[in-house]
């Protein structure tokens, strides 16, 4: 049985949220740090966007101010998500931690092997998606889009993981919706047409009844621990990751020029 740090930072903001995941990327030493698997939530409700969108393509800005919902620029891929009624997971391990596991897309579905598990725990007939949607040039909604691997229901995918790689090293997160509402978020994007939900899914609609946050937490730990024959060992951040977390925010996840990242013009139209 291998040895997992589990850490629960609960609510926090989608500045703090960001920051935590990379500074425990960055402080990660494959040579003696225990794999991390960590749980949190996003309070107050933000979006956050893949690493090479656009946020002026993607947003209404005006709206936005209004009701004073914010955005932040993850360090991985993919499309936009709003983080509202979910729980958000990340895992950082070493390629040796998941043995057998080396290309990109054996690691994906490794890593997201304890939530089909999960799933299928509670009641869902949960599978790997087989195939990828073609990413539009903008309007990337991430719940919506499938990805080799991706988790489905059906023909609906089920949140929404994204990967980031340094030398041995992976990190990996991703987002559970509890329940999906487009029409609580959609007066804030530009492309509206893509916020139906025929190709997505949360857990309440899946099983036909509300899923709570505990319900989901509980079910996850355990599937971790099956599909890992992990021991998870309870933890918080240390202080040296605290101070990074703190520095992060500061320098580079509550900053212009970091969500708007080589988007000069997004800056323009965000000031305009």
């Amino acid at each position: 049985m291998k040895k997992w740090r589990f850490i629960d930072t609960g609510e926090d903001t989608c500045y703090s949220n960001m920051a935590i995941d990379e500074a425990l990327f960055q402080a990660y030493d494959a040579s003696c740090s225990m794999p991390i698997l960590r749980i949190y939530k996003w309070s107050p409700p933000a979006f956050s966007i893949g690493i090479s969108q656009d946020p002026a393509i993607e947003f209404d800005f005006k709206e936005c101010d209004i009701s004073g919902v914010g955005f932040v620029r993850r360090m991985t891929g993919g499309g936009i998500i709003f983080h509202d009624n979910e729980l958000t997971y990340s895992i950082i391990c070493s390629e040796k931690d998941i043995e057998g596991a080396y290309f990109a897309k054996e690691v994906y579905r490794t890593l997201c092997s304890f939530l089909i598990e999960a799933y299928r725990a509670m009641g869902i007939s949960a599978e790997f998606s087989l195939r990828a949607d073609k990413a539009p040039k903008s309007g990337w909604v991430c719940f919506k889009q499938k990805e080799r691997y991706d988790i489905v229901i059906g023909d609906k995918k089920i949140g929404g993981n994204a990967q980031r790689r340094k030398r041995d090293l992976i990190f990996q997160h991703g987002s559970i919706p509890l329940q999906l509402n487009p029409g609580r978020y959609q007066r804030f994007l530009k492309n509206k047409i893509v916020l139906d939900e025929d190709g997505a899914c949360s857990l309440s609609q899946a099983l036909k009844r509300d899923v709570g946050y505990d319900e989901l937490r509980k079910n996850l730990l355990i599937a971790f621990k099956s599909s890992f024959n992990a021991e998870l060992v309870y933890d918080t951040l240390a202080p040296a990751e605290q101070s990074l977390r703190n520095y992060l925010i500061k320098s580079k996840y509550s900053t212009r020029e970091w969500n708007f990242f080589k988007h000069a013009d997004s800056a323009k139209a965000f000031v305009a």
